[in-house]
Parts: structure tokens; C-alpha cells; sequence
């Protein structure tokens, strides 16, 4: 039976790669993606999950506050799927900014800074207002938007009446720190 020493080796190397990545430091995890100082989170923060985002940016047609007979496009919320590196799903995003993941947990953040990006959504740098839950949310204290794609309200004016709301598609990637 020659497979079975290959099958220990096998065994013997998976060993091996597990206890060398369980002995790795505490900040040898991802590395942080170089952003502008506007959406930088504050030192000692440390990446905790990576993924990408892909849904819509949905906006309703409202009355302007300074003219009633002019109006204009408004943000209401986001509503799309967050997928690991491996395509699987791994939570939601929605109005809040609320972020969740299937494992329980989730956190709710608000804008502390913004970079304006050409034909897409701002990258941007939430703060955690409200965590929840016992899984990897649940001690996030920032979260970027970053590699925007898309999302952007339409153009121009639009007529409450026949316009009330559209949904536009956007992408993401979504990088969530911890201290």
C-alpha cells in the first residue's frame, strides 16, 4: 500500500500549515489597502475582514427643499450581497449603513470621511456607531467603501409622478477594522 504514506505526508503538511498559521503574530493579518489620509482609519487598527460588495444604490425622485416645483434625485439606502474572496456569500449591506454578516453578527456605522470618485459612489470611512452580535462584527470600529463601480443617481431632474424610484447597480470592496 504505497498511498498510505503519501496520505500521512499529506496529513503531516496540513499539520504543519495549520500550526504555523495559528502562530502568527497578532498583526500579521491583511494588510491595510493604501487609501488617501481622508478615509485612512486611525493607527492600531487592524483589518478583519476583506469582501466584496455588489447590489444597488437606490434613490427616490423628491421635492427640492428650496424650490417645490424642481425635483431631484435623493439617496435612500443600499441594498447588496457581500461575498468572500471565493464568490460565496457572506452577509448583507443595507440602510443604516448596516453590515451583516450570516455568522450573527453586524455593525452600523456613520461617514467620517469621503473621496469623490469620477462616474461612481464616493470611497468612503464609516465609524462604527453600533455593534451586535458575537461574530466578526462585533468589535469592527471602521469600515471603508473602497473600488467603487457605479451607484451614481441619474442625471438631471426627474417628476415625483412617474419617476419614484430607481435602483442603481454599483460594486464594492468593503474593508472592516478592529483595534
Amino acid at each position: 500500500m504505497r498511498r498510505r504514506p503519501l496520505l500521512l505526508a499529506l496529513f503531516a503538511l496540513l499539520g504543519l500549515t495549520l500550526v504555523a498559521g495559528a502562530a502568527m503574530p497578532a498583526g500579521a493579518g491583511p494588510k491595510p489597502p493604501p487609501v488617501p489620509d481622508a478615509i485612512r482609519p486611525p493607527a492600531g487598527q487592524q483589518v478583519v475582514l476583506d469582501v466584496a460588495g455588489k447590489g444597488v444604490q437606490i434613490y427616490d425622485c423628491r421635492p427640492s427643499a428650496t424650490d417645490p416645483n424642481v425635483s431631484a434625485w435623493t439617496f435612500r439606502e443600499p441594498a447588496a450581497t457581500l461575498s468572500g474572496h471565493g464568490r460565496s456569500p457572506v452577509g448583507i449591506h443595507f440602510r443604516g449603513p448596516t453590515f451583516e454578516l450570516f455568522d450573527g453578527s453586524s455593525v452600523t456605522g456613520t461617514v467620517k470621511g469621503s473621496v469623490t470618485v469620477s462616474g461612481a459612489v464616493p470611497w468612503l470611512l464609516l465609524e462604527a456607531t453600533a455593534n451586535q452580535g458575537d461574530g466578526v462584527l462585533a468589535k469592527v470600529d471602521f469600515v471603508q467603501r473602497l473600488e467603487t463601480r457605479g451607484g451614481v443617481a441619474p442625471a438631471g431632474a426627474c417628476d415625483p409622478a412617474d419617476d419614484a424610484t430607481v435602483a442603481v447597480p454599483y460594486r464594492a470592496r468593503y474593508v472592516f477594522y478592529a483595534d
